[in-house]
Protein backbone atom coordinates (compact mmCIF):
# COMPACT_ATOMS: atom_id res chain seq x y z
CA UNK A 1 0.00 0.00 0.00
CA UNK A 2 1.37 3.35 -0.97
CA UNK A 3 2.04 5.90 1.88
CA UNK A 4 0.17 8.51 2.40
CA UNK A 5 2.05 12.34 1.72
CA UNK A 6 4.39 13.64 4.61
CA UNK A 7 2.02 16.42 5.91
CA UNK A 8 2.37 20.02 4.74
CA UNK A 9 1.44 22.07 7.89
CA UNK A 10 5.58 22.96 8.71
CA UNK A 11 6.06 24.22 5.34
CA UNK A 12 2.39 26.00 5.16
CA UNK A 13 3.14 27.31 9.05
CA UNK A 14 6.18 28.95 8.01
CA UNK A 15 4.96 30.38 4.39
CA UNK A 16 2.22 32.20 6.27
CA UNK A 17 4.66 33.59 8.86
CA UNK A 18 6.84 35.04 6.52
CA UNK A 19 3.98 36.45 4.79
CA UNK A 20 2.46 38.00 8.33
CA UNK A 21 5.54 39.38 8.67
CA UNK A 22 6.01 41.18 5.15
CA UNK A 23 2.52 42.19 5.68
CA UNK A 24 3.17 44.02 9.26
CA UNK A 25 6.18 45.54 8.11
CA UNK A 26 3.98 46.89 5.17
CA UNK A 27 1.17 48.07 7.11
CA UNK A 28 3.16 49.76 9.20
CA UNK A 29 5.67 51.28 6.63
CA UNK A 30 2.01 52.48 5.48
CA UNK A 31 0.86 53.71 8.59
CA UNK A 32 3.99 55.44 9.15
CA UNK A 33 3.62 57.67 5.93
CA UNK A 34 0.01 58.13 5.63
CA UNK A 35 -1.41 57.64 8.80
CA UNK A 36 -2.96 55.16 10.07
CA UNK A 37 -6.33 56.31 9.88
CA UNK A 38 -5.92 57.28 6.34
CA UNK A 39 -4.51 53.95 5.16
CA UNK A 40 -6.80 51.31 3.37
CA UNK A 41 -6.36 47.41 3.07
CA UNK A 42 -6.50 48.25 -0.33
CA UNK A 43 -3.74 50.39 -0.36
CA UNK A 44 -1.90 47.29 1.93
CA UNK A 45 -2.91 44.65 -0.71
CA UNK A 46 -1.31 47.15 -3.39
CA UNK A 47 1.83 47.22 -1.85
CA UNK A 48 2.24 43.73 -1.15
CA UNK A 49 1.46 42.67 -4.75
CA UNK A 50 -1.73 40.69 -3.77
CA UNK A 51 -5.29 41.18 -4.55
CA UNK A 52 -7.34 42.48 -1.06
CA UNK A 53 -9.30 39.27 -1.19
CA UNK A 54 -5.79 37.55 -0.89
CA UNK A 55 -5.19 39.50 1.64
CA UNK A 56 -8.25 38.89 4.01
CA UNK A 57 -6.73 35.13 3.82
CA UNK A 58 -4.11 36.99 6.37
CA UNK A 59 -6.47 39.73 8.21
CA UNK A 60 -9.91 40.70 7.63
CA UNK A 61 -9.42 44.35 9.32
CA UNK A 62 -6.72 47.46 10.33
CA UNK A 63 -7.60 47.10 13.73
CA UNK A 64 -6.91 43.27 13.46
CA UNK A 65 -3.27 44.41 12.18
CA UNK A 66 -2.84 46.20 14.94
CA UNK A 67 -3.40 43.23 17.20
CA UNK A 68 -0.80 41.29 15.40
CA UNK A 69 1.55 43.77 15.83
CA UNK A 70 0.97 43.82 20.27
CA UNK A 71 1.07 39.93 19.62
CA UNK A 72 4.77 39.64 17.48
CA UNK A 73 6.40 43.23 19.41
CA UNK A 74 4.78 43.46 23.04
CA UNK A 75 3.44 39.83 23.88
CA UNK A 76 6.14 37.79 21.82
CA UNK A 77 9.10 39.79 23.40
CA UNK A 78 6.90 39.57 26.85
CA UNK A 79 6.78 35.72 26.44
CA UNK A 80 10.30 35.31 25.16
CA UNK A 81 11.56 37.09 27.90
CA UNK A 82 9.79 35.07 30.85
CA UNK A 83 11.34 31.86 29.18
CA UNK A 84 15.09 33.51 29.29
CA UNK A 85 14.92 34.58 32.72
CA UNK A 86 13.58 31.39 33.86
CA UNK A 87 16.84 29.85 32.35
CA UNK A 88 18.80 28.78 35.08
CA UNK A 89 22.07 27.35 32.94
CA UNK A 90 22.65 31.52 32.04
CA UNK A 91 24.33 34.25 34.54
CA UNK A 92 22.77 37.33 34.91
CA UNK A 93 24.84 38.88 32.55
CA UNK A 94 24.57 36.67 29.84
CA UNK A 95 20.31 36.98 29.83
CA UNK A 96 21.01 40.91 29.94
CA UNK A 97 23.48 40.41 27.03
CA UNK A 98 20.70 38.24 25.28
CA UNK A 99 17.53 40.79 26.06
CA UNK A 100 19.28 43.81 24.84
CA UNK A 101 20.80 42.05 21.43
CA UNK A 102 16.98 40.88 20.87
CA UNK A 103 15.54 43.96 21.79
CA UNK A 104 18.11 46.09 19.91
CA UNK A 105 17.83 43.61 16.38
CA UNK A 106 13.88 43.81 16.63
CA UNK A 107 14.28 48.24 16.47
CA UNK A 108 16.63 47.97 13.94
CA UNK A 109 15.66 45.80 11.82
CA UNK A 110 11.69 46.24 12.04
CA UNK A 111 11.45 50.21 13.10
CA UNK A 112 8.17 51.11 11.96
CA UNK A 113 6.45 48.52 13.59
CA UNK A 114 7.82 50.04 17.20
CA UNK A 115 6.98 53.51 16.08
CA UNK A 116 3.21 52.66 15.27
CA UNK A 117 2.99 50.85 18.77
CA UNK A 118 4.32 53.65 20.40
CA UNK A 119 2.61 56.52 18.64
CA UNK A 120 -0.91 54.86 18.93
CA UNK A 121 -0.09 53.58 22.50
CA UNK A 122 -3.15 55.73 24.07
CA UNK A 123 -5.55 55.12 21.28
CA UNK A 124 -5.02 51.23 21.11
CA UNK A 125 -8.69 49.84 20.96
CA UNK A 126 -10.09 47.51 23.54
CA UNK A 127 -9.05 44.48 24.64
CA UNK A 128 -5.53 45.34 22.44
CA UNK A 129 -4.57 48.45 24.43
CA UNK A 130 -4.91 46.79 27.84
CA UNK A 131 -2.80 43.73 26.41
CA UNK A 132 -0.08 46.00 25.26
CA UNK A 133 -0.11 47.58 28.25
CA UNK A 134 0.24 44.61 30.39
CA UNK A 135 2.32 43.13 28.03
CA UNK A 136 4.88 46.64 28.57
CA UNK A 137 4.22 46.14 32.28
CA UNK A 138 5.52 42.28 31.99
CA UNK A 139 9.22 43.04 29.76
CA UNK A 140 9.70 45.83 32.86
CA UNK A 141 9.11 43.00 35.24
CA UNK A 142 11.51 40.66 33.33
CA UNK A 143 14.24 42.94 33.09
CA UNK A 144 13.87 43.79 36.67
CA UNK A 145 14.35 40.65 37.72
CA UNK A 146 17.44 39.99 35.99
CA UNK A 147 18.90 43.36 37.26
CA UNK A 148 17.81 42.24 40.69
CA UNK A 149 19.35 38.84 40.02
CA UNK A 150 22.73 40.71 38.93
CA UNK A 151 23.12 42.60 41.70
CA UNK A 152 22.38 39.90 44.26
CA UNK A 153 25.22 37.55 42.54
CA UNK A 154 27.64 40.19 42.65
CA UNK A 155 27.90 40.74 39.08
CA UNK A 156 25.71 43.83 38.69
CA UNK A 157 26.80 47.38 40.82
CA UNK A 158 24.20 48.14 43.29
CA UNK A 159 21.45 50.36 41.79
CA UNK A 160 17.38 51.06 41.33
CA UNK A 161 16.37 47.95 39.37
CA UNK A 162 13.56 49.97 38.36
CA UNK A 163 15.38 52.99 37.12
CA UNK A 164 18.21 50.91 35.69
CA UNK A 165 15.88 48.80 33.62
CA UNK A 166 13.66 51.52 32.84
CA UNK A 167 17.09 53.30 31.74
CA UNK A 168 18.22 50.28 29.32
CA UNK A 169 14.65 49.60 27.97
CA UNK A 170 15.03 53.37 26.86
CA UNK A 171 18.56 52.52 25.37
CA UNK A 172 17.30 49.81 23.27
CA UNK A 173 14.22 51.36 22.26
CA UNK A 174 14.90 54.62 20.68
CA UNK A 175 17.56 53.09 18.46
CA UNK A 176 13.92 52.31 16.26
CA UNK A 177 14.20 55.84 15.88
CA UNK A 178 17.56 56.25 14.87
CA UNK A 179 19.11 53.33 13.34
CA UNK A 180 19.82 54.03 9.60
CA UNK A 181 18.94 50.91 7.27
CA UNK A 182 22.26 51.55 5.52
CA UNK A 183 23.91 51.18 9.15
CA UNK A 184 25.18 47.63 10.14
CA UNK A 185 22.42 45.41 12.66
CA UNK A 186 24.69 43.68 14.01
CA UNK A 187 27.60 46.08 14.84
CA UNK A 188 24.77 48.21 16.67
CA UNK A 189 23.48 45.20 18.23
CA UNK A 190 27.26 44.83 19.67
CA UNK A 191 27.80 48.30 20.49
CA UNK A 192 24.56 48.83 22.41
CA UNK A 193 24.84 45.28 24.13
CA UNK A 194 28.32 46.36 25.53
CA UNK A 195 26.92 49.59 27.17
CA UNK A 196 24.36 47.89 28.51
CA UNK A 197 26.84 45.45 30.25
CA UNK A 198 29.13 47.90 30.98
CA UNK A 199 26.31 50.54 32.76
CA UNK A 200 25.51 48.15 35.38
CA UNK A 201 28.92 45.65 36.06
CA UNK A 202 30.20 45.79 39.37
CA UNK A 203 33.29 47.98 39.57
CA UNK A 204 36.71 47.01 40.46
CA UNK A 205 37.98 45.80 37.09
CA UNK A 206 40.34 47.40 34.89
CA UNK A 207 38.58 46.00 31.64
CA UNK A 208 35.48 47.15 32.94
CA UNK A 209 36.71 50.90 32.28
CA UNK A 210 38.27 50.38 29.01
CA UNK A 211 35.02 48.36 27.35
CA UNK A 212 32.81 51.09 28.68
CA UNK A 213 35.01 54.09 26.78
CA UNK A 214 35.52 51.59 23.97
CA UNK A 215 32.22 50.95 23.75
CA UNK A 216 31.39 54.82 23.71
CA UNK A 217 33.66 55.63 20.86
CA UNK A 218 32.23 52.61 19.03
CA UNK A 219 28.32 54.26 18.93
CA UNK A 220 29.64 57.58 18.70
CA UNK A 221 31.38 56.23 15.27
CA UNK A 222 27.69 54.74 14.40
CA UNK A 223 26.09 57.65 15.28
CA UNK A 224 28.42 59.91 13.34
CA UNK A 225 27.53 58.04 10.13
CA UNK A 226 24.30 58.55 10.54
CA UNK A 227 23.95 62.45 11.63
CA UNK A 228 27.17 63.61 11.09
CA UNK A 229 28.35 66.50 13.92
CA UNK A 230 28.66 69.88 11.87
Amino acid sequence: MAQAPAPKEPRSALSRQLVTSELLDTATALFAEKGYESTTLLDIAKALGISRPGLYNYVSSKEELLTMLVEQVSQGLADVLERLTARADLSPTEKLRDVVALLVRQRAEHPDQFRILDRSETVLPEPVGSEHREARRKILREVMAIIEAGIDSGEFRQVDARTAALSLLGMCNWVAWWFSRDSDVEETVATVTDLAQNMLLAQGSASTSAETVRSVEEIRMILDRIAPRR
